[in-house]
């Protein structure tokens, strides 16, 4: 009995994937300020979507839990003070941790975030 030789699978390149971070130094929820202690904003850009994703992850000291709910959020970058706003759902918060999705555009970004146009 001989022995088969398999092949691997062709190789793809990878997609390629932009991303950008920033530290905040202020966000409101609809219209009420959320207290901070940390929140950190994630933006990937994909080649093979024209859409955003983004996500906050905020602490803050001990609040009310927020609804899981869609939301408007306005966030201030700590580095430059510039205002970042879009929509979001409140994907789970507890009284000091609270994540947030973005749900569609994030207005404020600038080309020097280095996410560029989608392919």
């Amino acid at each position: 009995m001989t022995a088969s030789r398999c092949s691997p699978p062709p190789r793809t390149a990878p997609e390629e994937v932009r991303h950008a971070r920033f530290t905040l130094a202020q966000v409101h929820v609809d219209d009420a300020e959320l207290p901070l202690l940390q929140a950190d904003l994630l933006v990937v850009r994909r080649e093979e979507t024209e859409d955003l994703d983004w996500e906050l992850v905020a602490t803050s000291p001990p609040v009310v839990a927020l609804e899981q709910a869609p939301c408007r959020l306005t966030m201030a970058v700590l580095e430059d003070g510039r205002l970042l706003r879009g929509a979001a759902l409140v994907v789970r918060s507890d009284d000091q941790r609270h994540v947030f999705r973005g749900a569609g555009d994030l207005d404020g970004l600038t080309e020097a975030d280095g996410l560029g146009d989608p392919a």
